[in-house]
């Protein structure tokens, strides 16, 4: 299937995910289609933690008997595209975002994913340890917002959106974890405020190959624009310099 909608460079992740018939539908009626940038960007680095990284990029087998939610060596490659969008943000004064993504040590605060998501005693989830921290490689500065969440979508139940509307942003790009999970559901809630919504494709990542292809797939059908890093980067740069004090 040649994605021509976007011009982006075939095969894409999700093909061969896809039956003839999915392709068929997908050109017929015309999904995947842009929404392009808008002019006033933040980047939301989703999730990017030791828990879900790893201390070190591993095969995702190995990783879990220390991190439940471990994704693989995905992660860091992701952590790697991700890296020079940072820096571009920095330098062009672009508002950066983080989760932060931690529990208290009774779990209370999971709610009902104690039950679904949580297997017994989850020490690798507790707010303020190694594991719930960002990755070094992208660590936040003081300047940059931190959004405490509980839920997958970054919108709720935080203030994310009261941020947003001070800094007049119109567009986000999202990267991080996980795509089938918290970043999909950021994603379909910030289309739903009107957003924007950015998706640099390597610099995304989730634990299922599946789950990762069909999500990034069903969001460029409906909710973003999931497209090369390098074009994020060569957007970022055209923005226009910011003013000296």
């Amino acid at each position: 299937m040649s994605d021509t909608s976007n011009q982006y460079p075939t095969p894409r992740v999700w093909d061969s995910f896809l039956t003839e018939r999915d392709k068929l539908v997908y050109q017929a009626a015309g999904y995947g289609k842009r929404g392009g940038f808008g002019k006033r960007p933040a980047l939301f680095i989703v999730d990017v933690q030791y828990n879900f990284c790893g201390d070190t990029p591993e095969d995702i087998l190995e990783g879990i008997k220390k991190y439940r939610t471990h994704c693989g060596e995905e992660a860091w490659k992701a952590v790697a595209h991700i890296v020079p969008l940072l820096e571009i943000a920095r330098e062009r004064n672009i508002p950066i975002f983080y989760t932060e993504s931690g529990r208290r040590a009774d779990l209370l605060d999971s709610g009902v994913q104690v039950n679904k998501n949580h297997r017994g005693t989850e020490k690798t989830v507790l707010a303020n340890t190694h594991a719930t921290q960002t990755v070094q490689e992208l660590a936040p500065r003081p300047e940059d917002i931190r959004i405490v969440k509980q839920k997958p979508s970054c919108f709720f139940g935080t203030i994310f959106m009261s941020h947003l509307n001070f800094l007049d942003i119109d567009t986000l790009i999202l990267v991080g974890c996980s795509t089938s999970g918290c970043l999909r559901a950021t994603t379909v809630d910030a289309y739903s405020y009107n957003f924007k919504v950015i998706i640099p494709e390597e610099a995304t990542f989730d634990r299922f190959q599946s789950s990762h292809a069909m999500s990034l797939f069903d969001l460029n059908c409906k909710y973003a624009d999931v497209i090369p890093c390098q074009e994020v980067q060569d957007y970022l740069l055209q923005l226009p310099e910011p003013e000296q004090e």
